[in-house]
């Protein structure tokens, strides 16, 4: 039993650490730099997401303030219409009131000259048929 190992087992040692610089060398070493590059695309794309999203963020609350001005606008304009149309309106129905009450007012005055004449009318045709019928039942002018 010999307790010194032979030389074999430097010439293994040798041939490992060889091996072992071959496959670090044109293994190992392209590996890594392939992965540290997808590291570095990853922390890239997600900090360009990152800030896309802050963008998108700060679009979307500046659409969001744009169109409550706008709906504060609109409801302010559509008010001012509506109380524009409710003083037209409100002037359109005086004038047709006044209008009515001065064609009730002509209508009630012709009726009124209307009524008079009508019974002036009918004093003196009364007048006239009772003369007549006093002629017709005296058979005599009266």
């Amino acid at each position: 039993m010999n307790i010194f190992p032979d030389l074999s087992l430097f010439a293994i040692v040798a041939i490992f650490v060889l091996q072992y610089m071959v496959v670090r060398r044109f293994f190992l070493r392209p590996i890594n730099a392939v992965l540290e590059a997808r590291e570095q695309e990853t922390k890239t794309a997600d900090a360009l997401y990152e800030q896309a999203m802050a963008r998108l963020d700060a679009a979307t609350a500046e659409m969001e303030a744009r169109l409550h001005a706008a709906k504060r606008e609109a409801a302010a304009i559509r008010d001012r219409f509506r109380a524009e149309a409710a003083a037209q309106r409100q002037a359109i129905v005086e004038k047709t009131q006044e209008e009515a009450r001065r064609l009730v007012a002509a209508a009630e005055a012709k009726l009124q000259a209307d009524v008079a004449a009508a019974r002036e009318t009918i004093a003196r045709e009364a007048e006239a048929l009772a003369r007549m019928a006093a002629e017709q039942i005296l058979e005599r002018a009266v």
